[in-house]
C-alpha cells in the first residue's frame, strides 16, 4: 500500500485544532480524540495527534500547553466585536474568571424579541464594543456557542451610543451619565463590574 499522508507526520507529533484532517481511512484507524469524516480521518479536540505507524492508529493527546479551554457550561466574558443581524461574534478574555489570552472567538445568538411596552419595535440587545458575559451551549464545527438568555449573563460594560460617556444602570435600561440618553440592553446581574481587556 503507497501511504498519502504528508511522511513528516509519520511517527512524529502534530499540534491539532476540532475537524483537523489529520489522515485518509485507508492509511490509519481513528482512535482516541479522533473520529472518522466520510472516508477522512479528523482531530475532535485540541492537542496532539500521535501516528501510531506499527498499529496504523491516530490518537489525540491532550495538550498540556492549551490551558483554559471554554467547554460547555462554562461562563465567559468577552467583547462583541461584529453584529449582523441576530448572530453576534464575541472575542473572549475570561472564562470562569481566568484570564484567556488563546484568542477564542464565540458565535451568539440573539434572540428575536421584541420590546414588550412596543411590540413593534425590536429590542436592542447589546452593541458593537459591550462587554458581555455569556455562557458556552456547545462546540459544533470548531465554533463555541455562546448564550446571554440566563438571568446572570448580558452587558457588563456598555457606553452610550449616542455621545460615547459612561452608563449607569436603571432598572432594566442603562441611562448615560454624560447625555441622559436612555437605552436598551439585555444586562448581566453584575452589571457595572468591568474586566479590563
Amino acid at each position: 500500500m503507497i501511504l498519502t499522508t504528508n511522511q513528516s507526520n509519520l511517527g512524529k507529533m502534530k499540534k491539532t485544532t476540532p475537524g483537523d484532517k489529520l489522515a485518509v481511512i485507508e492509511e490509519f484507524n481513528a482512535s482516541e480524540g479522533a473520529y472518522i469524516d466520510k472516508d477522512t480521518i479528523r482531530a475532535l479536540r485540541l492537542g496532539i495527534a500521535d501516528y501510531d505507524i506499527k498499529r496504523r492508529e491516530i490518537k489525540i493527546e491532550p495538550s498540556r500547553k492549551v490551558k483554559n479551554i471554554p467547554i460547555v457550561g462554562d461562563n465567559v466574558i468577552g467583547q462583541v466585536e461584529a453584529v449582523q443581524g441576530n448572530i453576534a461574534n464575541i472575542r473572549i478574555y475570561y472564562i470562569n474568571d481566568r484570564r484567556s489570552s488563546s484568542g477564542f472567538t464565540g458565535m451568539l445568538i440573539l434572540r428575536s424579541g421584541r420590546s414588550p411596552r412596543k411590540s413593534g419595535r425590536k429590542r436592542t440587545v447589546l452593541m458593537l464594543g459591550d462587554i458581555v458575559k455569556a455562557k458556552v451551549t456547545s462546540y459544533e464545527n470548531s465554533i463555541i456557542h455562546l448564550s446571554i438568555n440566563d438571568n446572570g449573563s448580558g452587558v457588563m460594560y456598555t457606553t452610550c451610543s449616542l455621545c460615547g460617556g459612561s452608563t449607569e444602570r436603571l432598572d432594566h435600561k442603562i441611562k448615560c451619565m454624560n447625555c441622559g440618553l436612555i437605552e436598551e440592553r439585555k444586562l448581566a446581574s453584575d452589571f457595572g463590574e468591568f474586566y479590563q481587556k
